[in-house]
């Protein structure tokens, strides 16, 4: 089983949509996925074909202290198996925090639980960095995709992560998204970028700012399959290729 977290430290930086996307891909690329929505915003569960936002989920069982999440698990069209977050009100969000404090391994003990063989994937589509369920994501993954934005706030941000990242990550890419080529300032972001993550960590496979993507969603398609001549559906379909021949090298040195 290999697990990949979509991470970043930035609001609005489309980890939800990189990690639904590689999802399906990966899927359709003959690979068994299981996505875990750890963000309280519920959003990849409706992008993944849920019609409303889901009551109960995977952080309902961490509050009961059983394992209800197996109930709480659907399929999507494209053969996914996914697990909601569930809703939270304040008060239940404080709850979870403080019990999350207390159990630095549960989401380590979740996945211990999910039979996935060889080469299957599970996807954790994480909330904001640091919070206290991203933190054990990153801890539990082979893989960390760190989502980030061409902008100075964003590599500002970025940079202030990277170490602790790093020192806790298995492995650690970077994937910029919504790129603008016309924009002369992304240019110098993406040199800063370069000098601050490295050659090797960032990865080469830009996702393209792109008005067929909102488009895609307004329609509950994904881009890929709504807008296939898109330069965002070349973009993601570049990136799972890159993602399917990590995950043949990850099986070959095993």
């Amino acid at each position: 089983m290999n697990v990949i977290a979509v991470v970043s430290a930035t609001g609005g930086a489309g980890r939800t949509t990189v990690c639904g996307s590689l999802a399906v891909l990966l899927a359709r690329r003959r690979h068994e996925v299981v996505a875990l929505e750890l963000d309280n915003q519920n959003v990849l569960s409706v992008y993944l074909g849920l019609d409303a936002l889901p009551g109960r989920g995977l952080v309902q069982a961490l509050l009961d202290g059983r394992s209800a999440w197996h109930a709480q698990t659907f399929r999507s069209a494209e053969g996914v198996l996914f697990v909601p977050h569930g809703a939270l009100d304040g008060e239940q969000a404080s709850a979870c925090d403080a019990r999350l404090a207390t159990m630095p391994c549960w989401l380590r003990s979740v996945l211990a639980d999910i039979d996935v063989q060889g080469d299957g994937v599970v996807m954790l589509d994480t909330a904001r960095y640091p919070s206290a369920l991203t933190m054990q994501a990153v801890r539990c993954a082979d893989l960390v995709l760190y989502v980030s934005t061409p902008d100075p706030a964003a590599a500002v941000s970025l940079g202030a992560v990277l170490a602790p990242l790093r020192r806790c990550a298995a492995a650690l890419h970077v994937v910029v998204n919504r790129v603008n080529p016309a924009h002369p300032m992304q240019a110098d972001v993406l040199a800063l970028l370069r000098v601050k993550v490295g050659e090797a960590t960032l990865l080469p496979q830009r996702l393209h700012l792109d008005a067929a993507v909102p488009d895609a969603f307004a329609r509950g398609a994904w881009v890929f399959d709504d807008a296939p001549s898109s330069q965002m559906s070349h973009d993601l379909h570049g990136l799972a290729k890159w993602l399917d021949e990590w995950l043949v090298a990850r099986a070959g040195g095993n």
